[in-house]
């Protein structure tokens, strides 16, 4: 039996890496403006747990096929954050990585939690081994693992804006990003909603009423925080954002199920690869725009959007003969 397409969901998948790179370039003022935070670190930040979701989702289906089918998509997964890191080494891999034990170490580290956009694929890749070894727990210890875990990741978050931990060296860890943001309170979690909705047939025990009411109350809800987030750091010189807002738990599932209710079937896998091209590539020509004079704003999201489009359609035609590429 073929396939079949979700093109409702690539579509999804396509605007989605395009709000990746909003966020990425500071579009409309970025953190520094009201509307700005709204929207890049409040409705945006929909993106990347919606992805994992996703992940989770077909990580499911493809177990159920086949148990060891693990192993290919550990290899492919691994393969794809090989190659892109590769492509990204001279951003991070400077005259100081080479001297001494210092440099080895932040070498590393950015293998460990990937270099920018590319915590994605090594959190994933976690999430995904994580899922695999826990995959015949019960649904309601999955559900409160990922409960648990994900609250964490979003306390230590919102500790990072608004309280100093006592003791200096915690503290300094727990400035860092990737603290919060990793494999184990952001894609693990994420992933294991999407497994879950997926084991569960969720999609079809809930109507597109229930879906539609419970994603605009989410977004409502992410709107909420974000403007409360904004508020609070109102002095701050630099605004703080978070990727484990709670309110992302209840809009990220909702907008997900939207395409799973209603499946528009599609007849070609460009909008995936496209989506995935986009997502990879923008960092790549921001950093040469910025490189080169440019400071992100609204019309540099629009130039790196410009450009990315042509690259990735270059990208596609690349992943033909070389697989791993997308």
């Amino acid at each position: 039996m073929a396939k079949v397409i979700n093109g409702g969901l690539d579509a999804l998948k396509v605007a989605l890496s395009c709000m990746v790179l909003a966020v990425h370039c500071g579009f409309l003022g970025g953190n520094g403006t009201l509307l700005g935070y709204q929207l890049n670190s409040g409705i945006f930040r929909i993106t990347v747990p919606v992805f994992f979701l996703i992940s989770g989702y077909y990580l499911y289906h493809s177990l159920q096929r086949d148990p060891h089918s693990i192993k290919l998509w550990l290899r492919r997964a691994v393969t794809l954050y090989v190659f892109w890191m590769i492509l990204y080494a001279p951003f991070y891999i400077t005259p100081a990585t080479f001297e001494g034990l210092r440099g080895a170490i932040a070498l590393i580290k950015h293998w460990v939690i990937g270099f920018f956009h590319l915590w994605y694929v090594i959190a994933m890749i976690g999430g995904g081994v994580m899922i695999y070894l826990l995959r015949h727990q019960s649904n309601r210890t999955l559900l409160c693992l990922t409960l648990l875990l994900y609250c964490t990741g979003a306390v230590l978050q919102y500790m990072r804006a608004y309280y100093e931990i006592p003791v200096p060296l915690l503290q300094h860890i727990n400035n860092n990003d990737y603290v919060g943001r990793n494999f184990l309170f952001v894609a693990f979690p994420l992933m294991t909603l999407g497994f879950l909705i997926a084991r569960n047939r969720l999609q079809e025990k809930i109507t597109t009423g229930q879906t539609l009411t419970l994603f605009l109350f989410g977004c409502a809800l992410v709107l909420a925080e974000a403007t409360l987030h904004y508020q609070l750091q109102q002095d701050s010189l630099r605004k703080l954002n978070f990727d484990c807002m709670l309110s992302i738990l209840i809009a990220a599932p909702a907008l997900f199920l939207l395409p799973l209710r209603h499946v528009i079937e599609g007849h070609s896998l460009i909008p995936a690869k496209l989506s995935a091209a986009i997502y990879y590539l923008h960092p790549l020509l921001l950093i040469l725009l910025i490189g080169i004079g440019f400071e992100e704003s609204t019309s540099t999201a629009w130039i790196v959007l410009a450009l990315t489009l042509p690259a990735s359609a270059l990208l596609i035609l690349t992943s033909r003969r070389l697989r791993f590429v997308l």
